[in-house]
């Protein structure tokens, strides 16, 4: 582990005790709504309605205690809210973009978090992310989901390609956030190694491409962002099949064909088919620990797997192929290929 890493994970750690100063947050922001409900001008049943609220859910989730309150002095939010849980997006998106805009700035921020996280569900990250970033300068003494802003914001600016963006957000989520839900936590930590991972033209920079393309394909975006990724995707796969090419020619020179060579005489014919002793020893001994070592498990995060693995092994998921049928024919077949070279690789091994 790399000092940058050490850095980090000794700050991570560090927060991971220091949560006091975030309730205390959290009940300044509840007070401050309780009373914001008192100057409202509404009738007295919905403020009282909205002040039960706030109490019942004030002490074991402060963030549901905003959501509520506003539910019972707006009526019309909680469709809204509804929508959004049912991932109903057209309709959410529909009722929520006026309420970003109220002059309640608690109902703004609400309502900016949760049609955010609607449009986050559908992947579009281009219009989420102003909405969190809005969410984060213009709403924080207004809003308990900040905290979540930050790891949504992550995602969003990988799914647009700005990866230190994206680990920035992911380590200021750890850092302020350590009562957050542990499932978020390791997610964001993983995502950050991932990301750090992540070298222009190799392969976990092709398969982030080729999600972007995926993505915005998806949203019937093929526009010249799109396009100009395609492009970009379509050079790096050249270019490694080539360099696939001359490891499998490397490895093997049956399957290299020599410009103005014959075929090779009789005698280098035996020769060639002769093998010493030690080199069978060899390579028994190589078979031996394959088939006797220890198994590895590979998976898309932290393992020990070659990226070439990597890729194969998403070659054969239904959501890598679905990637695959949603891109014009050159791009699917230059896919096939580098996927075929791939696997030719794999069982020289």
């Amino acid at each position: 582990m790399n000092v940058k890493r050490w850095k980090f994970l000794a700050a991570a750690l560090l927060t991971m005790f220091l949560s006091l100063p975030a309730v205390a947050g959290e009940t300044d922001v509840v007070d401050s709504f309780r009373n914001h409900v008192k100057t409202l001008d509404v009738q007295a049943a919905q403020k009282t309605s909205a002040e039960k609220r706030i109490d019942a859910f004030a002490d074991d989730s402060p963030v549901d205690a905003i959501t509520e309150g506003l539910i019972a002095i707006y009526p019309g939010y909680g469709t809204a809210i509804d929508s959004s849980e049912d991932d109903d997006i057209a309709t959410a998106v529909k009722l929520l973009t006026p309420l970003t805009k109220s002059d309640d700035k608690f109902l703004a921020a609400d309502a900016s978090f949760f049609m955010a996280r609607s449009l986050m569900n559908s992947e579009q990250f281009e219009s989420a992310l102003p909405l969190l970033e809005s969410l984060k300068s213009n709403f924080s003494n207004h809003s308990l989901h900040t905290g979540t802003s930050d790891y949504f914001m992550g995602v969003a600016h990988a799914g647009l390609l700005e990866n230190q963006k994206a680990i920035d957000s992911f380590v200021s989520f750890l850092e302020t956030n350590a009562d957050a839900p542990e499932r978020m936590r390791v997610s964001a930590w993983r995502q950050v190694q991932r990301l750090q991972s992540i070298k222009e033209g190799k392969l976990d920079d092709v398969h982030q491409r080729m999600d972007y393309s995926r993505r915005r394909l998806d949203l019937e975006k093929t526009d010249e962002p799109t396009q100009v990724e395609q492009e970009k995707v379509v050079k790096m796969l050249s270019k490694l099949i080539k360099e696939a090419e001359k490891k499998e020619c490397s490895g093997s020179c049956k399957n290299c064909k020599k410009p103005g060579k014959g075929k090779p005489s009789a005698g280098k014919k035996q020769q060639a088919g002769k093998q010493k002793p030690q080199d069978k020893k060899s390579q028994s001994s190589k078979d031996a620990k394959a088939a006797d070592g220890k198994a590895i498990v590979k998976t898309y995060e932290d393992t020990p797997a070659s990226p070439w693995s990597r890729l194969r092994d998403r070659s054969r998921d239904p959501a890598n192929n679905a990637i695959k049928d949603k891109l014009p024919a050159k791009y699917r077949d230059i896919v096939e290929k580098y996927m075929e070279k791939a696997n030719g690789d794999e069982s020289q091994q």
